[in-house]
C-alpha cells in the first residue's frame, strides 16, 4: 500500500470513530447538577455517603415499531454514587408505596437499572425514612 492508501484508510478511521461515538453519546443521561430537590432525601443519601451525581436524570429511549419511531423517557429521582459504584434513587411515593418484591416492581426497577446502566436502585421511603438498595444479578 502506498502513503496515499494509509492516508485515505486513517480518515474513513477516524470518521467511523466520529460516527460511532455520535450515535452512542445520543444515549446520554440528561439532567441537572444543583437543583431543587427533595431535602429529606438530599439528607438520607448525603448521611448514608452518597454523592449526588445528578438530580431528576431523563434518559430519552427511541423505540421503533415496524419502522415507527415511538420515543419515550424514563425519569429519576438521583443518580449517585459511593464507593466507585452508580446507583439511581427512587422516592416512594406515600400514597403509592410499592412492594420492591412483586412482578411489577421487580420489572421497574430492573428496566431502569439496565436502562440508566447503573450497579443498582437506591428506594428511599421518606415516610419512614429509610434506605434500601436493591441490586440485580444476571
Amino acid at each position: 500500500m502506498e502513503n496515499k492508501d494509509w492516508f485515505i484508510l486513517g480518515f474513513l478511521l477516524i470518521a467511523a470513530f466520529f460516527f460511532w461515538a455520535g450515535r452512542r453519546r445520543s444515549g446520554r443521561i440528561a439532567g441537572q447538577k444543583s437543583a431543587k430537590s427533595n431535602p429529606r432525601a438530599r439528607a438520607i443519601l448525603e448521611e448514608a455517603g452518597y454523592e449526588i451525581l445528578k438530580i431528576k436524570p431523563t434518559l430519552t429511549v427511541r423505540m421503533e415499531v415496524d419502522d415507527q419511531p415511538y420515543p419515550f423517557v424514563l425519569k429519576s429521582d438521583f443518580i449517585v454514587s459511593r464507593g466507585g459504584r452508580r446507583y439511581i434513587v427512587q422516592l416512594q411515593q406515600e400514597n403509592k408505596q410499592l412492594r420492591l418484591q412483586s412482578k411489577l416492581g421487580r420489572n421497574t426497577l430492573l428496566r431502569d437499572v439496565l436502562a440508566f446502566r447503573a450497579d443498582g436502585i437506591l428506594v428511599i421511603n421518606l415516610r419512614k425514612e429509610t434506605l434500601s438498595q436493591v441490586r440485580f444479578r444476571i
